[in-house]
């Protein structure tokens, strides 16, 4: 079948339906420009609100910070917020080199717990100038004391000074160091205006009679200056830190021996002690054990003068050799206690003796002497 041009002309019907389709598209493209209108007057009624909105929250914020409950709202929130840091920071506390932020942090929470939410904020009297004061009470404690002032149009309000009653400095530092040692607090070095007038003397070396021998020592005495424990670092004047410890209710520091120094002062100790066991057993005389001994003593004296007798032919031996309380003062002095079986062998028989020496040492020239000895 073939179609003719005529085929596909417009008849009326056809032109009819066109006209009729074209008309139908026109409402629609009145439709959309009527939704953008709508769409912009939204847009601005949106607009004017938010600005209605927030002209309106900024004049009911003017409100109410014209009354004093605005700034008891405003005072009572870092509490009910727990906001430990902002009620610290409040205080104005004026902190110095020993006594840090930190410091005072450590306090509060060891004193006044880690929940401040419980606190109670009491009304007090109205001042002449209209101002209204406020206690902070944390339990049966008054933590704090505000005052609520006219500022202007607005409420405001400011923390009173209770720091010095709040927070009480109870902590001190006092202990004993050798000589030239740098005693620090919480980081801080300890000047010459904390130390003391006390003395502090190590009698095991009361012997001897140059007292530039005996070790010296500096009592540092701080007094109740620190807010809470202060961390306490000591070096000694080579740089080495100290170790503390309790002797008697006192605290000392003193260098702790390296295993070098450990291993030479026992020997030394050792020799000494055998030289002085073989001179009571008259196994070797004075003269070779006086260079053992500090010769500006009472030990030497004491020795030298000492009577002692074997009156029959001996050998002798030792062994079990044993060190305990060893203590280093510095670099030239320490103190020890040794022990040991000394056989004294007769004939067929032995004569065992478990001697026991406390000993104090000194370094003289390179040699170590004793200085005392308690036997």
């Amino acid at each position: 079948m073939s179609y003719s041009a005529e085929h596909f002309a417009d008849t009326p019907a056809k032109s009819a339906q066109k006209e009729k389709h074209v008309k139908s598209e026109k409402p629609k493209k009145k439709k959309h420009v009527y939704s953008i209108v709508l769409l912009g007057i939204f847009t601005a009624l949106m607009f004017l609100s938010t600005r209605v909105w927030d002209f309106t929250w900024e004049q009911l914020e003017l409100y109410e910070s014209g009354h004093i409950k605005h700034a008891e709202e405003k005072l009572s929130e870092k509490f009910r917020l727990n906001q430990i840091d902002v009620i610290l920071d409040e205080k104005c506390i004026e902190y110095d080199c020993f006594n840090r932020r930190e410091d005072y942090m450590k306090y509060m929470l060891e004193v006044f717990g880690n929940d401040y939410t419980s606190a109670k904020m009491i009304k007090g009297r109205t001042l002449e100038d209209g101002s209204v004061l406020y206690d902070v009470w944390l339990g049966n404690t008054k933590f704090a004391e505000y005052t609520l002032f006219k500022n202007g149009d607005n409420w405001d309000y400011k923390s009173a000074d209770l720091n010095d009653e709040l927070f009480v400095k109870t902590h001190s530092v006092k202990v004993v160091v050798p000589e030239g040692a740098e005693v620090r607090a919480n980081g801080e070095l300890l000047g010459i205006e904390f130390i003391s007038s006390e003395t502090y003397s190590v009698h095991d070396f009361d012997d001897l009679d140059d007292e530039s021998l005996i070790p010296q020592f500096t009592v540092y005495d701080t007094g109740n200056i620190f807010i809470s424990e202060p961390e306490i670092s000591i070096h000694y004047k080579n740089g080495r830190e100290l170790v503390l410890s309790e002797d008697k209710k006192i605290l000392r520091a003193l260098p702790e021996p390296t295993a070098e120094q450990l291993a030479e002062i026992k020997a030394a100790a050792e020799e000494s002690a055998l030289a002085y066991a073989m001179y009571i057993t008259q196994d070797t005389s004075f003269e070779p054990l006086k260079k053992y001994l500090v010769e500006d003593s009472e030990l030497y004296r004491r020795i030298k003068g000492f009577y002692h007798d074997w009156y029959r032919d001996h050998t002798t031996t030792y062994d079990n050799v044993a060190f305990s309380d060893i203590v280093m003062y510095d670099e030239e002095h320490f103190t020890l206690h040794i022990e040991f079986d000394y056989h004294v062998n007769i004939g067929y028989r032995v004569n065992d003796y478990e001697v026991e020496y406390t000993m104090s040492l000194i370094k003289i020239d390179g040699v170590w002497k004793i200085a005392g000895m308690i036997m």
